[in-house]
C-alpha cells in the first residue's frame, strides 16, 4: 500500500510540473502572436520589416507602365473658388455688392440665378444684361447657403461685378506614377489642396498636361526645394482627373502607356533594404538610388507608408534629397514598384515618405473603363475680378 501511494504520489506530482510547463508554453505563444491589424508606426521602430497592404486587387500579378516624368496639374471645383471680395469702381464711386453678405476665400460659387457657372467667362456672360438683383449659390465645405447681390458696372472693365475676386482651378507640378494597361493613370500620391484657401475636398476633376523640367531649386535643412517646370495648359492635356484622393490623383490616360511595363509588388514584398527612384530632374527620367529605412503596416490607404533615404550623389547634388515636383516619383524594389515618393522632411530633405503602390493599383483600376466622350476644351488659367 505504501509503494502504492508512493507511485501515485510522483504521477501526481510530475503531471503537475507538465500543466505547468503547458500553460507556460500556451502564455508565451499567445505573447508572441502580434494582433491583427497593429499599426507600427513610431519613430522608434525604424528595423521594423512589415508591409500589410490589404487589397484584393492589388494582389493579382498585374503590371503597369512605369511614369516618372513630370506633369502638369490642373483641377477644379464644381464652380468657382473665391479668392475674396473686393470694391467696383462705378462713376459714382466705389460699390459694394456683396459688403454684408458672409461670403469667405475658399466659398464655391457654384451657380447664378440658378444656371451653374464653370468659367469666368461665363459669369461675365451672366452677368452681362443683368439689372437688379440675382441670386447666388455658394459651397462651404458641405453646406451650401445662397446670397442676394446687385451687380455695379465697373467703368474700368466696362461690366457688370459682383466684387468677387475668383479662380477657375488650381495648377500645379508632379510626377507620373504609373498608366494601367486598360488606359488608367495613378499620378502625385497624395491629395491636391489649394495653398491660397485650403480648398481640398471640393477639387475632384480636372486634366494633366506634358511637362518640362527647365531646372532646379536645391532643397537645404529648414527650406524644400522644388521642380522648375515649363506647362502648356493650352496645348491638349494627356490625361482627364477623375479623382482627387489622400493617395493621389486618378483618371484615365488620354495617350497610350510608354515607359518600361513592370509587375507591382504584392503584399509583403517591400522591404527595408536598397531600391531606386524613377525621377525627372533634367531630361528624360532616370532611376537613382535610394534606401527603404521603415515600411509601415497598414489596412487603409495612407500617404505614408514608408520612409526612404536618398543615396544617389548625383540626386544630392542636383536636389539635395527630395524636393516640391517630385510626388509620384515610382520606387522600384526588386525589379518591382513598390510605392511613391509623396513627402519630403522639412528638417532632413534627404528623407521622405512614400505610399504604397498596392494602394495605388487598387485606386487605378476602378477608371479603367471610365471613358470620356466629352470634347476636350482648352482653358486658360484665370485669375480675375468679377
Amino acid at each position: 500500500m505504501q509503494r502504492e501511494s508512493f507511485f501515485k504520489n510522483i504521477i501526481k506530482a510530475v503531471g503537475g510540473i507538465l500543466s505547468a510547463v503547458a500553460a507556460l508554453i500556451c502564455l508565451f505563444y499567445i505573447a508572441s502572436v502580434p494582433k491583427n491589424g497593429e499599426i507600427y508606426n513610431t519613430e522608434l521602430q525604424n528595423t521594423l520589416n512589415v508591409d500589410k497592404i490589404i487589397s484584393s486587387k492589388a494582389n493579382k500579378d498585374e503590371s503597369v507602365y512605369l511614369g516618372g516624368y513630370p506633369i502638369g496639374i490642373s483641377i477644379s471645383a464644381n464652380g468657382l473658388i473665391v479668392l475674396g471680395t473686393s470694391e467696383v469702381k462705378t462713376k459714382d464711386g466705389d460699390a459694394f455688392p456683396l459688403k454684408d453678405a458672409d461670403v469667405q476665400a475658399g466659398d464655391i460659387l457654384m451657380s447664378v440665378n440658378g444656371e451653374s457657372v464653370n468659367s469666368i467667362y461665363q459669369l461675365k456672360l451672366l452677368l452681362k444684361d443683368v439689372k437688379g438683383e440675382v441670386k447666388l449659390k455658394f459651397c462651404r465645405i458641405d453646406r451650401e447657403y445662397e446670397v442676394s447681390a446687385t451687380p455695379a458696372y465697373d467703368v474700368a472693365n466696362m461690366g457688370m461685378r459682383l466684387g468677387l475676386v475668383l479662380k477657375e482651378d488650381v495648377g500645379g507640378v508632379g510626377t507620373m506614377t504609373f498608366v494601367t494597361k486598360g488606359g488608367a493613370f495613378a499620378a502625385l500620391g497624395h491629395y491636391i489642396s489649394d495653398g491660397e484657401t485650403g480648398v481640398c475636398e471640393e477639387l475632384v476633376t480636372g486634366k494633366i498636361f506634358k511637362a518640362d523640367v527647365e531646372g532646379v531649386i536645391k532643397g537645404t535643412k529648414g527650406k524644400a526645394g522644388g521642380l522648375i517646370a515649363d506647362v502648356n495648359r493650352l496645348a491638349d492635356p494627356i490625361g482627364l482627373i477623375k479623382e482627387n484622393s489622400l493617395i493621389g490623383i486618378y483618371g484615365v490616360s488620354l495617350e497610350k502607356g510608354k515607359g518600361e511595363l513592370v509587375k507591382v509588388a504584392r503584399e509583403g514584398e517591400a522591404h527595408i533594404g536598397p531600391a531606386k527612384v524613377l525621377t525627372t530632374i533634367s531630361g528624360e527620367a532616370k532611376l537613382f538610388d535610394i534606401d527603404v529605412v521603415k515600411v509601415i503596416s497598414q489596412g487603409s490607404p495612407q500617404e505614408k507608408g514608408m520612409v526612404v533615404k536618398v543615396s544617389d550623389r548625383e540626386l544630392l547634388n542636383a536636389t539635395g534629397g527630395i524636393v516640391q515636383g517630385m510626388s509620384g516619383s515610382p520606387i522600384l524594389q526588386n525589379g518591382k514598384l513598390i510605392g511613391a515618393i509623396t513627402h519630403v522632411l522639412i528638417q532632413d530633405p534627404t528623407r521622405g515618405y512614400a505610399v504604397h503602390a498596392g494602394f495605388m493599383l487598387e485606386n487605378a483600376l476602378r477608371f479603367e473603363d471610365a471613358v470620356s466622350n466629352e470634347p476636350l476644351s482648352r482653358v486658360e488659367y484665370s485669375v480675375m475680378a468679377a
